[in-house]
């Protein structure tokens, strides 16, 4: 009878295991390195991307936040020169004036905020790239000051609609349309022959409209307060957008 052997490959010595555990860890872990600062690469490119068009966006809004305290400015001054117009008879060179300035009180220039990429970036849930906390409580604060001055803006749209409203029952058309080609920031560059070929117009006396033009001063008083308040948003929104336009461009080093 013959005995067959059976062959036993010799057994692994511990140490061999532990390689090959040991490598396979390595190569997890560099796996994991790598996609790790692949990520990181790409944090930090959209983050550049991102602040690159912040700033763009806060140095627009700054350009349009100087009109708007431009035409503010305009605004509150024309208001007092209706009041101390009304002081006297409303007749006259007077009542041409007085017509001439009312025609711009119901004016509102539109404050076009560039918002889009702030947008953008809280909707698709990138505010956590931006790792500098004090960046972030800035671009919040400026988003709050922003909304607060758009709720303001509306109630001035409201008020300058009501303010037409008072001024078609006190301006004579003829003047209402010649004046129609002027905005209220023209009235900063408008020359002087042009304001006295209007106030040289003959318009029909306003004094039997007092009691019209009390209602419309009382209003224009209440837009010119507003419009105080919010310049010193506006200033504010100013300085805030300057510091995070200098902020993002030290942070991620941008020209």
């Amino acid at each position: 009878m013959e005995v067959h052997h059976h062959a036993h490959s010799s057994r692994k010595k511990w140490t061999h295991y532990f390689w090959e555990f040991l490598m396979l860890f390595l190569a997890v872990t560099l796996g994991f390195l790598v996609e790790n600062q692949r990520e990181h690469y790409i944090e930090n490119v959209r983050v550049k991307e991102f602040s690159r068009s912040l700033v763009q966006d806060l140095q627009n809004d700054t350009t349009a936040i100087n009109v708007q305290k431009r035409s503010g400015r305009i605004f509150i001054a024309i208001t007092d020169s209706l009041l101390n117009h009304a002081q006297r008879p409303l007749e006259g060179r007077n009542a041409s004036e007085f017509s001439f300035y009312t025609r711009f009180m119901y004016w509102t220039v539109p404050l076009a905020w560039h918002r889009a990429t702030f947008e953008q970036i809280k909707n698709s849930g990138s505010l956590r790239y931006f790792k500098n906390y004090q960046l972030l409580e800035k671009l919040m604060e400026y988003e709050a000051l922003v909304n607060g001055i758009e709720g303001e803006f509306h109630n001035h749209q409201t008020r300058g609609n009501m303010l037409l409203t008072m001024i078609n029952g006190i301006i004579d058309p003829g003047l209402h349309h010649d004046l129609s080609k002027h905005q209220l920031l023209s009235l900063d560059t408008m020359s002087g022959e042009t304001k006295e070929n209007y106030f040289n117009i003959k318009t029909v006396p306003l004094e039997n409209q007092r009691k019209e033009i009390k209602e419309l001063l009382n209003m224009t008083v209440v837009q010119q307060r507003n419009l105080r308040f919010n310049e010193i948003r506006l200033q504010r929104a100013t300085e805030l957008a300057n510091e995070l336009i200098n902020d993002l461009k030290k942070e991620y080093h941008l020209k």
